[in-house]
């Protein structure tokens, strides 16, 4: 399995939970990377039995994968990222079946089109048009972006498959009784929003920002944004504009958002494009009711279509401030309802699916899987 580089999202915490729980299945998993071999021998919550295949960069990666996949036949590689998925493509094209390959797709491509430069949309265009087809299996974090693979993209339907993060850990929420680790959290003073995530333009924060700017006109309220990016300077600079000072925190990459969770009101996810939304099920896990936009693709599909939170239309400011403004003069919701749903993304449930997928293609029982 091709380990993922720490911008990667939510793609990180997939590679690290389907590896783990993989190999605590009883099965041999090689994690082949880039990094370099000190960083990477030290990845804190990798499982130390897990072997540990390096790269390198460049020209010579692509090498050092081609001589591991030869010394391997009947290996089934497991890929995640468009630059992973289309090395392992050309791999399979010229390994042919001395090699299992499984594509993952975490993203709505179609939607992300837009963050792309034009080289990288034809690059894109043409390495899953061509060379995808030749995966014995190509998996969708959600329905939204498999249904854009196949009608956009020439994904073949018949090798296309569905199964869902495994964004919810039991243990998430361990630390939740912790003490509030803002002071705003601990006064109770009036309800706090959060939300989670990079801070970048896809995010939707500005638009987050002016529909909390009108709820904050009609009563007292405060919202924290958990995260770091390129778009932090804009973001506070927004906040200035709009004469929220006092009213909006920014604390950073935080390395456990259950506390805030915990001692938050509710949750909004402002997003213009996700390819599920991991931080979603977080939030329910955590009881917190939610405002979601309608985004493509996977909001809508973790909350049942509106039954386990609202969802708005993406850029409509309007609508996301009236829908914060009901959710926080509902009644108290029931959260072990919400945790329940966020239950059904769990690693373990995950991990059926994929192996219930790789069953009738495996090779051999002692065959590694490499990811």
């Amino acid at each position: 399995m091709a380990w993922p580089k720490p911008s990667s999202g939510g793609v990180r915490p997939w590679t690290l939970r389907l590896v783990n729980e993989l190999i605590e299945r009883g099965h041999h998993v090689d994690v082949l990377t880039e990094a370099p071999a000190k960083r990477f021998r030290d990845e804190p919550g990798l499982s130390p039995k897990a072997g540990r295949v390096i790269l390198g960069t460049g020209l010579a990666a692509k090498l050092r994968l081609a001589a591991y996949l030869h010394r391997n036949p009947g290996v089934r590689l497991v890929t995640a990222l468009n630059r992973y998925n289309n090395w392992g493509a050309l791999l399979k094209w010229l390994f042919g079946d001395r090699v299992r390959l499984t594509v993952t797709q975490h993203e709505h491509l179609s939607a992300d089109a837009q963050w792309k430069s034009a080289r990288q949309f034809w690059i894109n265009t043409r390495s899953v048009r061509l060379l995808w087809k030749r995966a014995d299996s190509v998996v969708a974090v959600s329905h939204g972006v498999a249904d854009d693979l196949v009608r956009n993209w020439g994904v073949p339907q018949d090798r296309l498959h569905v199964i869902h993060n495994p964004a919810y850990l039991p243990s998430f929420m361990r630390n939740a009784d912790r003490p509030p680790p803002h002071p705003w959290l601990r006064d109770g003073s009036c309800p706090v929003i959060v939300s989670a995530g990079r801070l970048h333009p896809v995010k939707g924060y500005d638009d987050l920002l002016r529909a909390f700017a009108i709820v904050r006109r009609e009563q007292p309220v405060r919202l924290v944004i958990l995260g770091a990016g390129p778009e932090e300077r804009s973001l506070q600079a927004l906040v200035k504009e709009l004469g929220l000072n006092g009213s909006v925190a920014l604390p950073g990459r935080v390395n456990d958002i259950a506390p805030w969770f915990a001692h938050a009101r509710m949750f909004v996810l402002s997003s213009r494009r996700e390819g599920f939304g991991n931080v979603l099920v977080e939030a329910l896990a955590a009881g917190l009711p939610i405002v979601s936009t309608r985004c493509p693709s996977g909001p809508d599909e973790i909350l049942g279509d509106g039954r386990w939170g609202t969802l708005v239309e993406v850029g409509d400011v309007l609508a996301m401030a009236e829908a914060i403004r009901t959710t926080l003069k509902a009644a108290d919701v029931d959260r072990d309802e919400l945790a329940r749903r966020a239950r059904h993304f769990s690693v373990d449930r995950a991990v059926d699916h994929y192996l219930a997928l790789w069953r009738p293609q495996r090779v051999a029982a002692q065959a590694p899987v490499s990811v």
